[in-house]
């Protein structure tokens, strides 16, 4: 599996409005930025609630990866992303660092999706 399957998952459970989905693709122990201006929240329930506003709407996203920098187990990641939803369109460049689970998959450890 490699970093960008991340970003399959992170549309298809917001697609699904998957809130326990979302959350499984973020590290115990992750910092994700909710939005410019805003503080960092940090652990995976916590980022939960953030991420909570959405799915108040059914939505889709599209995710593309600028560059993957992989170093063994941790990856830095720069995507562009898209999200429709019945609201409008709203999108931003996001900068990522994921690291590998013992399992073969990726989580994220930090998340700031508007790269601010």
């Amino acid at each position: 599996m490699t970093p960008e399957v991340v970003h399959e998952r992170f549309a298809q459970y917001l697609k699904d409005q998957d809130l326990d989905g979302l959350g499984s693709l973020f590290d115990e122990d992750a910092m994700f930025v909710p939005g410019p201006g805003q503080q960092p929240v940090y652990g995976r329930e916590s980022i939960k609630e953030a991420l909570k506003p959405y799915l108040a709407s059914p939505s889709t996203m599209e995710v593309k990866a600028a560059s993957v920098h992989q170093n063994g187990d941790l990856a830095m990641v720069q995507p562009s992303w898209q999200i429709t939803s019945e609201s409008g369109t709203v999108e931003g460049k996001s900068v990522e660092v994921m690291r590998r689970t013992s399992e073969g998959g990726w989580v994220y450890i930090i998340e700031n999706p508007y790269g601010v």
